[in-house]
């Protein structure tokens, strides 16, 4: 009798081993699934996300990176999904993590902002390559754009590399975003000279300007009264590309046709009276 109790009871522990091991097994199974099925979901989700990306005309640089952070945030909460069906404990493992995740956000608080400043630079485009800027008191031309860093070329070819967290957070100008510039002329003539005549003269000057946009219209006034001069403002519109060569080609036809017109360019003088 004994026997057959004995004989039962390794028969029931045998039959609990066997169903333990099917529930575990198909735990395993399940989440190798998960695995399986998540990872191949994130690969997915990441190619989508670029292929979206592009066609906001977003560097690719930021495209691969936004895919493949993505990708990877996919694949942890896979992975975290799956040992939570396998009865594995997750919650030591997501503490880990995020203390893992604080501690290298301090470490790398300066690279997370510029690499912050970076995206939204990207993403709202205040300037692009190509764009002549003012940025930090640097202007010149944006040679790249980077997740950490900008490039400005300046017009001496002087090379400026600024932190993206600094750029974003700083007040930036574009003289290339409407694609127009006003070039602006403050001009002298002396107080004895004809105003009217010297407008008449330098409106001339602007018509006669091939790199002018003319149906803008043009601006000749007076702008202030110096101690030697009436200062003339002297103001036209001209394309972004050829702001600077527009204006020295005014300035040059300014000066010989107010020379062939006999109006003068006061520079400063002193009168000296010797009482003897």
């Amino acid at each position: 009798m004994e026997e057959i109790q004995k004989l039962n009871i390794s028969n029931l522990d045998i039959n609990l081993l066997i169903d333990k091991a099917i529930s575990y097994g198909i735990k395993i199974v399940a989440g190798l699934l998960i695995v399986v099925i998540g990872f191949w979901l994130a690969a997915r989700v990441s190619k989508f996300i670029k292929k979206k990306l592009n066609i906001q005309s977003l560097s690719l640089s930021l495209q691969k990176f936004i895919g493949d952070i993505i990708g990877m945030l996919i694949r942890i909460l896979v992975i975290l999904a799956a040992m939570n069906t396998m009865g594995v404990e997750t919650t030591s493992f997501v503490a880990l993590l995020g203390g893992l995740a604080v501690g290298v956000g301090m470490a790398l608080q300066g690279s997370l902002s510029n690499f912050a400043g970076g995206l939204l630079i990207l993403v709202f485009k205040p300037f692009r390559v190509g764009d002549v800027v003012e940025v930090m008191g640097n202007t010149g031309t944006v040679e790249e754009i980077s997740i950490l860093q900008t490039i400005i070329l300046k017009a001496d070819l002087k090379t400026v590399i600024l932190p993206n967290g600094n750029v974003f957070n700083n007040a930036i100008i574009n003289y290339s975003k409407t694609g127009v510039r006003r070039v602006e002329i403050t001009i002298g003539i002396g107080y004895q000279d004809d105003f009217d005549k010297a407008k008449e003269v330098l409106i001339e000057v602007m018509k006669n300007e091939p790199l002018l946009l003319h149906d803008k219209g043009y601006v000749l006034e007076i702008n202030d009264f110096g101690d030697n001069s009436v200062n003339l403002a002297m103001y036209a519109f001209t394309e972004s590309s050829n702001f600077l060569q527009a204006k020295w080609r005014l300035n040059r036809a300014t000066k010989l046709a107010l020379d062939k017109h006999g109006i003068s360019i006061p520079y400063p003088q002193r009168e000296v009276h010797v009482i003897k």
